[in-house]
């Protein structure tokens, strides 16, 4: 559950650290006073959209933080974990943060990590269920109502699996009419690609050949040099008569029996025998050098019709022969694309199966549907005589498509009947605008009823309604606090007085002039006073307060 809440510089919130308890909270306060505005920050917490405008004017950024206690919200550990952001300190707790720079510029983070927005949305869908304030007029759209459902019953992953199958249908279906349209060509580009393969399978490249030829190429080029320059050089050093190496040794004898003479001659003759020694190893490596040459004129005949032939075949492909093998993958996996496009048949068996898969999967899902359709439909009526809706009936019904679609067989349409025995219609013709708000009200508790989010907040659900359902909505959200941590913005009198607690919401200005809004907890008294004035307490401030103090006494 959400145990604290931290907000900074948020729209008109300066500052604003509030500990929220367990059971049934509810926030009043005057119109325009920002009542929603926990509610705000904790949409933006749970990855909602952020951009410049949370800012509050004249600051640089909008810093939020939010403390939940996870003890009830095993599945939420486990996400956590598996993530690798779990808590070192406290596997039960989460904290997450966001903030929101004057430029739009967004940051997160969960248990000091970094975190994505995605991220923030996938743990927050455990933690917090909100109930806007608009929830009726979504209700209102086919949409909404299929997914409701769907959630409600548990069958949201199975509807994705569903839609993503009929996906595949639809892209098979797709396939078989290009490919019925397409044969002709298909059949020039299968023969082009054959073409590219059978030209360079034809060469038997090897990976890397092609390098190890050029490099092979400009030694072998180069031999008649190669060969001529050791030879050379070799006699100059060691075979011709006199060699270097000859006279060197006989100047560093010459003047190595004179050093007995003058020692002073010493470093020269220990130099001329270094260079004796040095000229010696030069002449063995250049004699291995000529012993193990391979250097011959055939193999680079061969080596030059090799590369010229690579060659020829990168030209005529309009490559580089380095690419040459690249373009052999890249011409076989089209090539196979393209003979399964052109294989029609072998495509509408596949579509065969696809169907066949989709269909055995949307009956299964319909057949849930229907289940689901009876269990809401019952929950619903329950609350409706308490919430004096007469006799009027909710169904939800699950109405065939004359053709199948992503969601499935049918259409989930929510129905309105007068009475029990009076004829059903679409909830969007029949019901009036304080009907919507009640039948979104209970659908709302009894949906929160199934899941297992330990924390739901309804922002003005209660809007259009007033006199004695009033009272039965506030028992209603009590008696759902009694399991739960219920959040709710209300503005009226009977709801408030039902909360376990109650915060005030208040706007002033700031020392600037422009305008802050606060959150204040109340205690027994100043409920009295909060009470009364929502009761309208001008000119009857005793009644009003009077009437407050029987309100909290139920």
């Amino acid at each position: 559950m959400l145990v604290s809440l931290s907000v900074q510089q948020f729209v008109i919130v300066e500052r604003l650290d509030l500990d929220i308890g367990q059971g049934f909270t509810v926030m009043t306060g005057e119109t325009g006073a920002g009542k929603s505005i926990l509610i705000d920050a904790l949409d933006l917490l749970l990855g909602g959209r952020g951009d410049a405008a949370v800012v509050r004017e004249g600051a640089a950024k909008a810093d939020l933080a939010a403390r939940f206690d996870l003890s009830g919200a095993p599945e939420a550990q486990t996400w956590l974990a598996q993530a690798e952001l779990h808590s070192d300190q406290d596997p039960h707790e989460l904290v997450i943060r966001r903030v929101v720079d004057a430029a739009g510029k967004s940051k997160s983070w969960i248990n000091g990590q970094p975190a994505t927005l995605t991220q923030l949305k996938e743990i927050g869908e455990q933690l917090v269920d909100i109930h806007g304030q608009h929830a009726h007029q979504a209700l209102l759209r086919p949409q909404a109502q299929r997914l409701l459902l769907d959630a409600h019953a548990g069958l949201t992953e199975s509807a994705k699996t569903l839609a993503l199958q009929w996906r595949e249908v639809q892209r098979l279906e797709q396939a078989v009419a290009d490919s019925d349209q397409q044969a002709q060509a298909l059949s020039a580009v299968r023969d082009q690609l054959e073409w590219k393969i059978s030209e360079i399978n034809g060469l038997k490249l090897s990976a890397g050949e092609w390098e190890t030829l050029s490099e092979e190429q400009k030694r072998l080029s180069h031999a008649a040099e190669l060969l001529q320059s050791s030879q050379s050089a070799l006699q100059q050093i060691a075979e011709e008569d006199p060699s270097i190496l000859t006279q060197l040794e006989k100047l560093q004898q010459r003047l190595g029996s004179l050093t007995d003479k003058d020692p002073r001659l010493t470093p020269a003759t220990q130099a001329l025998e270094s260079s004796v020694i040095q000229l010696q190893e030069a002449a063995d490596a250049l004699q291995r050098y000529l012993d193990k040459s391979d250097l011959d004129p055939d193999r680079l005949t061969e080596v030059e019709e090799r590369v010229q032939s690579i060659f020829s075949t990168a030209r005529k492909l309009k490559v580089r022969p380095e690419d040459l093998l690249s373009l052999l993958t890249a011409a076989q996996e089209d090539l196979a694309r393209a003979t399964q496009a052109a294989d029609t048949e072998a495509l509408r068996k596949s579509l065969a199966k696809a169907q066949q898969d989709y269909d055995q999967r949307a009956r299964v899902l319909s057949r849930e549907r229907q289940k689901a359709c009876k269990a809401l439909s019952e929950a619903v009526n329950h609350w409706f005589a308490q919430l004096a809706m007469g006799e009027m009936r909710f169904e939800a019904t699950c109405e065939p498509r004359e053709k199948p679609a992503g969601h499935g067989l049918e259409d989930i349409v929510f129905m309105l009947r007068s009475h029990g025995q009076g004829a059903a219609f679409p909830m969007s013709r029949v019901a009036s605008g304080g009907e919507l708000a009640r039948i979104s009200l209970a659908i709302a508790v009894v949906t929160s009823s199934s899941n297992k989010t330990p924390t739901l907040i309804f922002d003005e659900v209660d809007s259009g309604i007033g006199g004695n359902v009033a009272h039965t909505v506030g028992e209603l959200l009590r008696e759902l606090g009694q399991s739960r941590q219920v959040l709710c913005v209300t503005h009226l009198p009977q709801v408030a007085a039902r909360g376990h607690h109650h915060l005030r919401v208040s706007k002033k200005k700031s020392i600037a002039g422009a305008p802050i809004s606060a959150l204040t907890p109340l205690n027994p008294e100043d409920r009295i006073d909060e009470i009364a004035r929502m009761l309208g307490d001008q000119g009857a401030e005793k009644t009003s307060r009077d009437h407050a103090r029987s309100l909290l006494a139920l």
